[in-house]
């Protein structure tokens, strides 16, 4: 803020001394900007697991298996500088100061936030295949990391505002599209056999594609007219996503010994995520206008 401060007190001193009287400013037009953006971001994920499986021992034993649950919500900030472009048009009212536009923005925001050690608690029931008796079934996923990134965003915005001399202040609104990622780092699933703990998965790791969120961006800014034809352009802006939710299902085989017993396990993993964002910026762009 003290950047932008520094910025609009320069170019009002160089407006000044260049003579711009304000009706000189009182145009309309197309315009093309370049700028930088801070961005605090809020990443929110909340997962579930499910576990499907046969184990079979060096003892002769064979179970089936199946367990679910549901993590505690992941929730990080993380703050970013990004650049941005944006192409807008704006225009006068006929006879008034008042004026509307829209724009097209998109920034890059490279965001990350990361929860190592996460944790899913699963519960459900094992069969013993040789005698048919029920059991309750107690086990977990743990996952070294689980990392959510953030990289394109794209938004168009409508806005109305008011020129006041040699600059306008507006506000506007309109959707916006984010790219987001999750991935699940080296992941392991854990079930209590008789008392022991066996490793019923082996490492997993498994990232969901690329994915797009729709989501909207509300702002309000100011112009600050430097000559008739470049401005600069600073804003606050709140972009809030839906929620996107993304499936995985994942084979496993695994072999783990405890004691004198070896364990042999295969079967299915089943994961669902739902993420969102929030993301807070302030924006400083200089732009050119363009009779059209």
């Amino acid at each position: 803020m003290i950047l932008s401060a520094s910025l609009l007190a320069g170019t009002a001193c160089f407006a000044a001394s260049a003579g711009i009287q304000g009706t000189d400013l009182m145009r309309d037009g197309l315009f093309v900007g370049v700028g930088a953006d801070y961005n605090s971001i809020n990443l929110t994920q909340n997962a579930w697991g499910k576990g499907i499986g046969d184990v079979t021992t060096n003892t002769g034993a064979n179970t089936t298996g199946i367990a679910e649950g549901d993590g505690a919500p992941f929730n990080d900030f993380t703050q970013t500088f990004s650049p941005e472009i944006q192409v807008g048009y704006f225009r006068h009212f006929p006879g008034t100061q008042n004026l509307y536009g829209f724009k097209f923005f998109w920034q890059y925001l490279g965001a990350t936030a990361t929860n190592p050690n996460y944790y899913i608690p699963q519960v459900g029931t094992s069969t013993n295949n040789n005698t048919g008796d029920v059991s309750a079934l107690f086990g977990w996923v743990n996952v070294d990391s689980i990392q959510i990134t953030t990289n394109h965003e794209f938004g168009l915005l409508a806005f109305v505002g008011q020129s006041f001399g040699s600059k306008y202040f507006y506000v506007g609104a309109g959707p916006s599209l984010i790219n987001i990622q999750s991935k699940n780092y080296y992941a392991i699933g854990y079930a209590e056999i008789d008392g022991a703990t066996v490793d019923m998965t082996g490492l997993v790791s498994y990232a969901s594609p690329s994915m797009w969120i729709l989501g909207g961006t509300a702002q309000l800014g100011m112009t600050y007219f430097i000559s008739p034809t470049w401005f600069l352009d600073i804003s606050y802006n709140y972009t809030v996503s839906g929620s996107r939710t993304v499936h995985h299902q994942q084979t496993y085989s695994n072999t783990s010994t405890i004691g004198s017993t070896t364990y042999t396990s295969t079967g299915t993993l089943y994961t669902k995520n739902i993420l969102r964002l929030h993301d807070q910026s302030v924006r400083l762009s200089i732009n050119k206008v363009f009779d059209i």
